[in-house]
């Protein structure tokens, strides 16, 4: 795995009903609702974007979903390469493969970064602080008579 690498792009910032616009929402709860689960799909406030191959992924939290094809996507690839004139991609190659990179959103002010795919949708898939310890157990070097630290929190 590469190390953690987060690029933000200011210049970039989508609508905060971007999941809505390209039926990502709408796909979750239908997809629900046939497995029998009723209920509405509690959204999250990060979303990731990116292409395998010609075909538009959208990832939050463990729902990852191959979107209809949207003309709002296609410009969205186009334009992350335009701002960053090339140097990075949020497609595949390859049908199925994974980009180098994905466009991860807030959904709250919309601003964009890109962020290698492996810690990307780490990030993404991540829905509760978790337990860190350093190679000999212990809670990293602030003693372990306090309990246990929680990320996050």
């Amino acid at each position: 795995m590469m190390d953690n690498l987060i690029i933000d792009i200011p210049e970039l910032r989508l609508p905060r009903d971007m999941a809505w616009r390209v039926k990502f929402i709408e796909a979750v709860e239908q997809h629900a609702g046939r497995l029998g689960i009723n209920g509405r799909f509690k959204v999250p406030r990060f979303f990731g974007y990116y292409f395998t191959g010609s075909h538009a992924v959208v990832v939050a939290g463990l729902w990852t979903v191959l979107v209809d094809d949207a003309a709002l996507l296609r410009r969205l690839r186009v334009t992350v390469e335009q701002i960053t004139d090339h140097r990075f991609n949020i497609a595949s190659q390859e049908e199925g493969g994974e980009p180098e990179f994905m466009l991860v959103n807030d959904s709250h002010d919309g601003s964009c970064w890109l962020w290698d795919y492996p810690h990307g949708r780490r990030f993404l898939e991540a829905s509760e602080p978790v337990e860190v310890r350093n190679s000999t157990g212990d809670i990293f070097d602030e003693g372990s008579d306090r309990g246990p630290r929680l990320l996050g929190s």
